[in-house]
Formats: structure tokens, C-alpha cells, sequence
């Protein structure tokens, strides 16, 4: 089926709430080189990571986007964008992933790439949206790294789609300035005519189906109950114990 593939056609367009304008929406996947756990959400990196996705938003007279959903795992990242052109995208993900890469790489003391493209699915439907969203939204608690999208530690957009918090972030300017920024999330086409109550039930319906699928794997598995704080305990230079070369990102971490 078409939103299946890996495909890029301007058929596929949605009016975008904030841009006034029909949009292509992608879901967007990086992986970590070598699948070494750099992005592990220790909060300095999770502040790193929310302050680069908000200067991205500030850089309108380069590119403009929006932003539905985004989900940091220890070595590979999920973005859900809505770009008006195809150039838009390859301009937000350019930047954005040498920006990461650059902070990153600080952080850890490494050099050389960090991030490697692994795909952009197309979104063909309104529905087909709201089922990446919930993917995005479920990467941790999916690995059985937290009991329920609302406890995810990682940066990701949940805590304001479930809780309406701000996700607040640092941006290191080149001259050593910090700004304080916070990542804007756009409304879903299709979703702005939601009040914030009703959206924010949806966000909550979304999250409760993802925990209660995993609970019950957890349990048929015997697996304890996650400790979401153990992630950030995770060594940055480990990666997965098994290497999964599917088109797919490797098991999380």
C-alpha cells in the first residue's frame, strides 16, 4: 500500500493549521553511527536536543516547517514535519542534523558524522498521520523503557501533547551565547478544530492504547516493570547487543 513506501509525490498534500497552506508531511528517521547510544537522555542532552529543534523554528527566513510530533531514543531520532516544498525538507533536516551532530559530538568529545539518514516516509492520509504520530509518540514505551508515553524521559514531544508543558531547550550560539528557546508543536491537519481539551484527550486516548498493548507483552515476557530513569543510566558508548540491518532502526536504547 502507498503509505507504506518510501515515496515522495506532491499528490499527497494537507493544509497545515499554522502555515495556511496545503503541506507534504514526512516521517523522518536518523540513526546513530555504529548505533552507539550518544543521544541517551541524560538531561544536559536532552536540553541540547530540544534547543536545537528550537532554533530550527526561529530560522524562517531560510526554511520553514512544521513540527507535529519528534522522538529522541538513545541512537536514532523520529521527526513528524510538514514542509510546503520537498527543498524545505532537505533544508530543515540538513541543518538540524549538523546541529545535533556539532553539540553532540562536543558533549561526548568524539569527531567525525554522528547521524546517517535512514528514511522519510510520506504520509497519504489524515488517518496514516495519526498512526505515525502514535508510533512516534510510543518509541520508549514500545522497547519497554517506560510504562506509558506520559513517564518517557527522552526528548520527545510528549509531555507537552499529554501535559501541555513547554519543552524547553538551550541553544548554544557559535560566539558561546545561550539562548533559551521552546520547541513550537503544530497541530496535525485535520486536528485544529479540536479545542486544547478534546486534542489533549486524543494525545491521551493515543498513549493509553500504547501502554496497555505494552503491559501485556511486558507481562507475557515476565519483564519487571520499567524504571524510565534507567535510561539516562545507559552508557553512551554501548550500543545494541543485537544489530539489526533491517531498513528499520536497531532495538532501541
Amino acid at each position: 500500500m502507498a503509505e507504506h513506501l518510501r515515496i515522495e509525490l506532491d499528490t499527497y498534500r494537507f493544509h497545515s493549521p499554522r502555515l495556511g497552506v496545503p503541506v507534504l508531511i514526512f516521517e523522518v528517521t536518523a540513526k546513530v553511527t555504529d548505533d552507539l547510544f550518544l543521544l541517551v537522555p541524560r538531561h544536559a542532552i536532552v536540553d541540547l536536543l530540544n534547543g536545537v529543534l528550537g532554533r530550527a523554528q526561529q530560522k524562517t527566513g531560510d526554511f520553514d516547517f512544521d513540527l507535529y510530533g519528534y522522538h529522541f531514543m538513545s541512537n536514532h531520532l523520529h521527526l513528524l514535519i510538514g514542509v510546503v516544498e520537498l527543498v524545505d525538507k532537505s533544508l530543515v533536516l540538513e541543518w538540524t542534523q549538523r546541529e545535533i551532530a556539532r553539540r553532540i559530538n562536543r558533549y561526548h568529545g568524539r569527531t567525525g558524522q554522528l547521524l546517517t539518514p535512514n528514511h522519510a516516509i510520506q504520509i497519504t492520509s489524515l488517518p496514516h498521520a495519526l498512526e505515525r504520530m502514535r508510533y512516534v509518540m510510543g518509541q520508549a514505551t514500545a522497547q519497554l523503557l517506560s510504562r506509558h508515553p506520559a513517564d518517557d524521559v527522552f526528548a520527545c514531544a510528549n509531555p507537552a501533547l499529554l501535559r501541555g508543558e513547554p519543552l524547553a531547550g538551550t541553544f548554544v550560539h557559535a560566539n558561546g551565547v545561550r539562548e533559551a528557546v521552546t520547541v513550537r508543536l503544530d497541530r496535525l491537519p485535520g486536528l485544529d478544530d479540536l479545542s486544547p481539551r478534546a486534542h489533549r484527550d486524543l494525545m491521551w486516548q493515543l498513549a493509553d492504547a500504547i501502554a496497555a498493548e505494552q503491559a501485556a507483552a511486558g507481562k507475557k515476557a515476565g519483564l519487571p516493570v520499567p524504571d524510565p530513569e534507567a535510561a539516562r543510566r545507559v552508557d553512551p558508548w554501548t550500543r545494541p547487543r543485537q544489530r539489526d540491518r533491517s531498513p528499520a532502526p536497531v532495538v532501541h536504547g
